[in-house]
Order: structure tokens, then sequence, then C-alpha cells
């Protein structure tokens, strides 16, 4: 198979950047596959769960957050806010952080207040969501 150039950024890091042979992602209207070859593309990225295979046949998944998708001629790259390995999700944190923020949530603050616990709660449901589907599927 074909293969492109894969990069995921987050802001504090490169999270990864190889040749890949195919990605799916969370777009904010629905999942997308891409391989080589893929027509030019700019999108929203939404939380959710990439999967992407590198040249060598494994299978990896991440838990990314909201950003963007850029497919070019040879390359895709991904920017998101945040991205994490499901080896990497601190289980019992997130469940405390995702409960912490939906206290916040319950208390009508602010709309600036609110939203902000609304986007932690989403993020914490979305690793804890991940990890458990990396757990079902141990083989990826």
């Amino acid at each position: 198979m074909k293969a492109f150039e894969l990069e995921i950024l987050t802001p504090e890091r490169p999270f990864f950047k190889g040749e890949c042979v195919s990605i799916t992602l969370p777009l904010t209207d629905g999942m997308i596959g891409i391989m080589a070859g893929h027509s030019p593309l700019t999108a929203a990225v939404d939380n959710g769960r990439i999967s992407f295979t590198d040249s060598f046949g494994t299978v990896r998944i991440c838990a990314v957050s909201r950003g963007m998708v850029n497919v070019g001629a040879r390359r895709v790259r991904v920017l998101c806010e945040s991205a994490v390995y499901p080896e990497d999700i601190d289980e019992e944190a997130e469940r405390l952080k995702m409960q912490e923020a939906e206290i916040e949530m319950r208390k009508r603050r602010s709309y600036e207040d609110y939203t902000v616990s609304q986007l932690a709660f989403a993020k914490s449901f979305n690793l804890l969501k991940v990890k458990q589907y990396s757990e079902k599927n141990p083989n990826l």
C-alpha cells in the first residue's frame, strides 16, 4: 500500500510524525478515513478517537481534542488541542476531573464558566471512552 506522511501536532509537542497507510479521525460532521492519494481537504476535527496504521501494519489509536486536519498530496497534518495514547490516560484522575466539571456546570454561573466546564467534561469523557475502547480491543 502507498504511504503518506502523518503529523499529529499539539501546542505542547509534536505527538506523532511518521509514515502511515491510513488514518480514521472524527470530524465535526462524522468520521473520515484517509489513505494515500486522498483529495485535498481541510476540516474541523472534533473530540474523539484517531486510529492510524503505520507503514509496518501496526494500528495505533489515540484520543484527540478539537482541532483541524489538512490533507495534502503526500502529507496529512492534524493540529489539535491535545492527543493522548490510551496507555497514558489515568482513568481515576479523568473520572475526578469529569465529576468536578459536572459540579461546576450545575452551579449556573456565567456562560463562560459553564462553557469552560462543559469543555473540561467533554475532554475527560472522551479520554475515558478511548481508554475503555483500547481495553476492549487490546490488539490495537
